[in-house]
C-alpha cells in the first residue's frame, strides 16, 4: 500500500513481481509508466480523487485501460476528492472518500492475501 510516489512504488513493486499485491492511492506517475502493466500478474486496487489536478482524469483513464482485464484490478475514483483525500492532516482530506476506500482497501487485501 502506497500514497503518492509510494502508490507509484507499490504499482511497480506489483508489476515487478516483489509482492503479492498492492493498493496505490493517488500514484503520482503511474500514468508514466503504464508499459509495465502488461507485467501485472498480481491483483492491484487503485484509488484516485476526481478533483486531482495532478493525476488528471485522462491519466486515470489511461490506467484503466492499461490494467483492463488484468485479473483482481479495480480502479476507483472519488468523487469531491483531490490528491492526498486520505491523509487527514491535509487540507484536501475527504472523509467520506477517505473512509470508502480505506474499507475498500482492507476488503481487498483481506480478500486477496
Amino acid at each position: 500500500m502506497g500514497y503518492c510516489f509510494g502508490g507509484l512504488l507499490a504499482y511497480l513493486s506489483a508489476a515487478r513481481g516483489l509482492v503479492n499485491a498492492a493498493v496505490p492511492y493517488y500514484g503520482g506517475g503511474i500514468q508514466n509508466n503504464l508499459q509495465e502493466a502488461s507485467a501485472l500478474n498480481v491483483p492491484v486496487q487503485f484509488h484516485y480523487g476526481a478533483l486531482d489536478a495532478h493525476i488528471t482524469p485522462d491519466a486515470v483513464a489511461n490506467v484503466r485501460a492499461a490494467v483492463a482485464g488484468k485479473r483482481g484490478t479495480e480502479v476507483f475514483v472519488y468523487d469531491g476528492a483531490d490528491h492526498g483525500f486520505n491523509c487527514w492532516a491535509r487540507a484536501s482530506y475527504h472523509q467520506h472518500s477517505a473512509a470508502l476506500a480505506h474499507g475498500r482497501a482492507l476488503t481487498f487485501l483481506a480478500q486477496t492475501l
